[in-house]
């Protein structure tokens, strides 16, 4: 039975997943999430701080300590939206490989999409089912429509939780004006997304999705088996969004459910998601915590079967 892992390293968080590949299945042994803010100030520079690769670095090491200890064979790492536009992107690549051993694949737009369709669909195991899958990342958001395991549309827009903070959001309380002036951008954005009849199941996946569910539950610490499969309706997020609007970045942090280290970037992050539901006209949102880090070892396990 092997033991594997993946890192999703994504423009605010990083992520990994420890698990085993018996024969078809993937079980999961262990999950880490870390904000680490890669993309932070990336739209004002077109480069990853010093501090932002430090802090990946001393995470990845972190990770890959985890790996060590729990036998892991192969580990699959992933960048997405800031290692893809950050001009010095390579430069924390190759610290990655020559200093910690681990190689860092820069995925597009188009593989983000499938590897976070993969992982709902491998989880909802329906075949006959038709799915709109949002992921709202920190710096870009794809919209995947697909039945069973097969992706019919996707796209992959450049907004996200931190770009359209920083691009956006700059004052705190955040200004009417601002709030405006981004629900047009991110409505002009989403015209082109997916679109089926009837309407598909809405699942959100992401970092975003998994904090408006935490917050909706009211949750004191992070619990996988809450959160995943919660289902949000849009009244209850329009009442999370009226709420931050309303509140500074610190008194944000007292908001139950709410992590610190994402107070800063969950307004944008749920504006987007909101626009999405409107743009789907979904009622509700089924929230998943299984993103591209699952889709990533799917796939490894789908090209592991298919050799046999």
């Amino acid at each position: 039975m092997e033991r594997v892992a993946s890192i999703d390293i994504g423009t605010n968080t990083i992520l990994l997943l420890i698990a085993e590949l018996d024969q078809a299945e993937l079980k999961p042994l262990f999950e880490m999430e870390t904000v680490v803010g890669l993309g932070k100030g990336l739209q004002r520079s077109g480069t990853l701080s010093p501090g932002a690769i430090s802090r990946g670095h001393e995470t990845l090491t972190r990770y890959l300590e985890h790996c060590r200890r729990m036998g892991v064979q192969q580990v699959f790492a992933v960048g997405t939206s800031a290692l893809r536009e950050a001009k010095n992107g390579g430069t924390f690549t190759k610290l990655a490989k020559e200093e910690l051993g681990v190689s860092i694949e820069i995925i597009s737009g188009e593989e983000e999409a499938k590897l976070s369709y993969l992982a709902v669909a491998k989880d909802l195991k329906d075949p006959l089912r038709t799915v709109l899958v949002i992921d709202v990342g920190g710096g870009s958001t794809e919209c995947i429509l697909g039945k069973g395991e097969d992706m019919i549309r996707w796209i992959s827009l450049p907004m996200g939780s931190v770009r359209f903070t920083e691009q956006f959001l700059l004052s705190d309380p955040v200004k009417e004006e601002e709030w405006v002036r981004m629900e047009k951008e991110i409505r002009q954005s989403l015209r082109n997304i997916p679109r089926s009849e009837p309407l598909p199941l809405l699942v959100g996946v992401g970092g975003t999705a998994t904090t408006l569910a935490s917050v909706g539950l009211g949750l004191e610490r992070f619990s996988t088996e809450k959160i995943h499969h919660f289902v949000l309706a849009k009244e209850d997020l329009a009442k999370q969004l009226s709420l931050y609007r309303s509140k500074t970045i610190e008194e944000r942090k007292k908001i139950p459910g709410l992590f610190p280290n994402r107070a800063d970037v969950i307004l944008a992050g749920g504006a987007i998601l909101d626009a999405a539901m409107d743009e789907s006209h979904s009622p509700a949102v089924m929230i998943s915590c299984h993103g591209i880090r699952y889709g990533l070892l799917y796939r490894k396990l789908m090209l592991e079967v298919g050799r046999q």
